[in-house]
């Protein structure tokens, strides 16, 4: 929720939220003037009922002479009681005897009445020149007590206290009872703030600095992040292009031997295979792009449509068997285990699909060792582990890996687009199992997917 703020008109203060209520330390007139014809000048200024109540060595007539160099429509706001110039004698008879409670309520009523003349708020200051000695105990708790009044108002309060009459422990009370103090020094407003009030800031400093710390490295995952989708999406465009050109090729082949009377079912066989693995290829390229879309836009889980009786031993080495080029190429050893059945209602396509990409993930991460595939059946499951021996996977990182467009080794030349964990993941999500990683630097990877046999409801 943003808070508003407004402009104090004190440089040394700054904007300041509703409810605010400061003190200043003033050594002669000259500091009052420098500090409340601005205050009141911002909030004349910003549309907000105003009231001055004056004191030695700046009284009621000199404020408005002063106020008035700063604004030249002064007293068409008074006549329209914009802002009340009171002396503080005045305004002591008006008040006087009543109790804090019931001059606390006439500051409330006043704000309700500027609220509803269509003011933002109130403004307001005090001087306590005229403060005697033996009323100083009541009046620090009547100031700390308007401290929390103020603090659910449009109320904005500075106070004045004359620096000759305050005492060392004077100071320390004043400072206690307000969000903070204003002295001058050497020609300069400084401010003095409680400890507490010192800790607050601190502590909204550093946060705010692991806050913008935070943003900054998630703007600069979702940049990545897009940028690596955009280059998929440029890649696979491309790619489309190849099987459908193929399959161009092909039905133009088959329909110019048709015209000719030289078709034959021996030369129709091979070409309708082959068109038929740049279909089953043009499908694939198809379900990544959509994976790709699901990606960006979703954290549910992938679609899945389950078959009635799905082997995942099978899948497994069927994937095992497409690989074998890759592993030749790549210099790995493919150790496979995946002999018994291992049976459950599951979504083939899908299956492929994990085997693949954990399969993928062992070859280009850890080429030139030995890379295991086992399944390993049981009574209400079936467990996929898939086990490299490269350089494994840093501990910071093996909570992200399964996030969208997350590589392993964004600098590796291995590339790829960082889907293939998550597409992992979503599908063992989606079959209601689950996936499990161990590694550690230089001992290798091992992904191990357990799926329930039944689907849970």
């Amino acid at each position: 929720m943003n808070i508003p703020l407004r402009p104090s008109g004190i440089p040394a203060v700054g904007d300041l939220p509703w409810g605010s209520h400061f003190c200043q330390f003033y050594g002669d007139r000259d500091d009052l003037v420098d500090s409340l014809v601005p205050y009141f000048k911002a909030g004349l200024e910003n549309n907000e009922h105003c009231l001055w109540v004056t004191s030695e060595p700046f009284a009621a007539t000199d404020a408005r002479t002063m106020l008035r160099n700063a604004v030249p429509d002064l007293d068409q706001r008074m006549a329209r009681g914009q802002i009340e110039i009171i002396d503080h004698r005045d305004w002591y008879m008006q008040a006087g005897g009543k109790s804090p409670d019931e001059v606390l309520q006439g500051w409330v009523d006043r704000h309700g009445r500027a609220l509803a003349q269509g003011y933002a708020g109130l403004r307001l200051t005090g001087n306590t020149y005229w403060l005697e000695r033996q009323d100083w105990s009541g009046f620090v708790d009547y100031e700390a007590r308007v401290t929390d009044t103020f603090k659910s108002h449009n109320i904005i309060g500075m106070c004045s206290y004359c620096l000759d009459k305050c005492g060392p422990m004077d100071v320390l009370d004043v400072v206690r009872n307000h969000q903070f103090a204003l002295i001058r020094q050497a020609g300069a407003w400084e401010l003095i703030e409680s400890a507490s009030v010192k800790s607050a800031k601190a502590e909204l400093h550093k946060l705010n600095a692991e806050l913008e710390q935070r943003v900054r490295e998630r703007t600069a995952e979702l940049q990545h992040a897009l940028q690596m989708r955009e280059e998929f999406l440029t890649v696979a465009s491309h790619e489309l292009k190849t099987p459908i050109t193929s399959l161009q090729l092909y039905m133009e082949s088959l329909l110019r031997s048709n015209e000719r009377g030289t078709l034959t079912p021996d030369l129709a066989a091979p070409k309708l295979l082959k068109a038929k693995e740049q279909c089953r290829r043009l499908e694939n390229l198809i379900n990544k792009m959509l994976d790709v879309s699901r990606a960006s836009a979703s954290d549910d889980p992938l679609p899945i449509e389950p078959e009635e009786e799905v082997d995942l031993a099978e899948v497994t080495r069927s994937v095992g068997e497409v690989f074998t080029e890759a592993l030749q190429r790549a210099g790995c050893q493919l150790r496979l285990q995946a002999d018994q059945p291992a049976v459950g209602h599951w979504d083939r396509m899908r299956l492929e699909q994990v085997v693949t990409n954990l399969l993928s993930n062992a070859i280009k991460y850890a080429p030139g060792t030995e890379v295991e595939l086992a399944v390993h059946p049981s009574k209400n499951s079936a467990t996929l582990v898939v086990r490299d021996g490269g350089p494994g996977i840093p501990e910071e990182a093996q909570q992200r890996v399964f996030e969208r467009f997350v590589q392993l080794s964004p600098k590796s030349h291995a590339g790829g687009f960082g889907l293939g964990l998550w597409i992992v993941r979503s599908i063992v999500d989606a079959h209601g199992g689950s996936i499990q990683l161990d590694s550690k630097p230089g001992e290798g990877t091992t992904f191990k997917v357990e799926f329930p046999s039944q689907r849970s409801a």
